[in-house]
């Protein structure tokens, strides 16, 4: 599959993530004109230049933030906490192989609680949450549209390989503006229950959501028949996965769908030199290395060969035809994770539509790329429509 086309960078990972930035314009997260000024600023992507440079816009839109909360103008101090939010969250995207580097550890703090200062200043209800997970808690966010305690539709949203509950937020005011709640939250492997609590990604992730919706389900203000489970990038596996075992789940939304991600390491005869060709890479290219390693750390694995068994042990298309609820799998133009919609359609049961996006209508790269308005306006309308059928109107 190629590469979606160029915004800024030649390089297509760091390209990619500067889009992840600009997406974030939509929801006041980001503002063009202070990220391409930051990718202009950045030089030598390998190094400190990508951390640097983002740091230092974050450090002033929190000034900026800080200013405006003093003089008074809560809207601007709101979109300034959530611009140094992300920023700070893009500083050390590049640096999460260790996940103890002092670096890494500064943004992540101030990523979070620049976010947590932009919560007290929204319109609608928000709060952060601790779900209780076996002998810990899972740290995470509840939004609604308002302070009714009338039960409402409610859209679950589980991080993904590299993602916060904070950075969730960009998908959260679509959907609170429909009239959801949503949970965004940090599983084992991501945000704080990687970067404090030192807890790893699990293939099973439904010993995951279970707890996770037990809490959930106790909130008066939460419709049990209206939960929606959204898996998004890494949680494209981690939802189907868990809507296998799950089945309060009243419709389950996969971009992409990864039903399989052992069959993208390599096997057979293939499997042999794999680890070796990647070790080598690792040695002779720095972004390579922190490419693996970070994804390694996720999982707290620290060798190749251990990194390509466990992820063989991520696959649920065997157990696929357990699941219940409704399906839709989104598959963007030029995601380099899509392609698994088809064969999870295909090993359901259940009613399951997948949908092609592609870049001439401005859909083009990971997860739909920039054309986030373009997802939303086709995922809302299937699920409103998944929702009616099934008896569960929406209010």
């Amino acid at each position: 599959m190629t590469d979606p086309a160029k915004v800024f960078f030649r390089d297509p990972s760091y390209d990619g993530q500067f889009t992840r930035t600009l997406n974030a314009a939509v929801v006041h997260a980001a503002d063009l004109g202070e990220a391409f000024a930051t990718a202009r600023g950045v030089g030598k992507l390998s190094g400190g230049g990508w951390y640097d440079a983002w740091s230092a816009t974050a450090d002033r839109a929190r000034v900026a933030a800080d200013s405006a909360l003093a003089a008074g103008d809560r809207v601007s101090a709101r979109h300034a906490f959530l611009r140094a939010s992300e920023y700070f969250r893009q500083a050390y995207f590049f640096i999460r192989s260790d996940v103890d580097d002092p670096r890494l550890q500064t943004a992540y703090r101030d990523h979070v609680e620049a976010f947590a200062e932009a919560v007290k200043l929204l319109e609608h209800p928000a709060e952060a949450v601790r779900i209780p997970y076996e002998d810990t808690t899972l740290h995470g966010y509840f939004f609604a549209p308002h302070a009714s305690s009338t039960p409402r539709p409610t859209v679950v949203l589980p991080c993904g390989y590299d993602s916060t509950a904070e950075s969730g937020w960009l998908d959260v005011p679509a959907a609170v503006d429909r009239g959801y709640n949503v949970l965004v939250f940090d599983g084992p492997g991501q945000g704080e229950t990687l970067y404090v609590q030192h807890r790893y990604l699990r293939h099973d992730f439904e010993n995951v959501l279970t707890p996770v919706l037990d809490w959930l389900l106790d909130r008066p203000e939460v419709d049990p028949a209206k939960v929606v489970l959204v898996g998004r990038s890494f949680a494209g596996y981690l939802a189907p996965r868990a809507a296998t075992a799950e089945h309060r789940i009243a419709a389950l939304v996969c971009d992409p769908a990864q039903p399989d991600l052992g069959a993208r390491v390599p096997s057979g005869p293939a499997a042999l030199a794999a680890a070796p060709v990647v070790r080598v890479q690792m040695r002779r290219n720095a972004d390579r290395a922190e490419f693996f390693r970070a994804r390694m750390a996720a999982h707290g694995i620290d060798s190749v060969r251990e990194y390509f068994a466990e992820l063989r042990r991520f696959t649920m298309l065997a157990d696929a035809s357990r699941i219940t609820c409704p399906a839709l799998m989104v598959e963007s133009e030029h995601d380099f994770t899509a392609g698994g919609g088809p064969a999870l359609r295909e090993a359901l049961t259940t009613k399951a539509q997948v949908v092609q996006l592609t870049a001439a209508e401005g859909v083009d790269g990971h997860c739909a790329g920039l054309g986030q308005q373009v997802w939303t306006g086709t995922v809302y309308p299937w699920l409103h429509r998944t929702l009616a059928r099934s008896g569960r109107l929406l209010d």
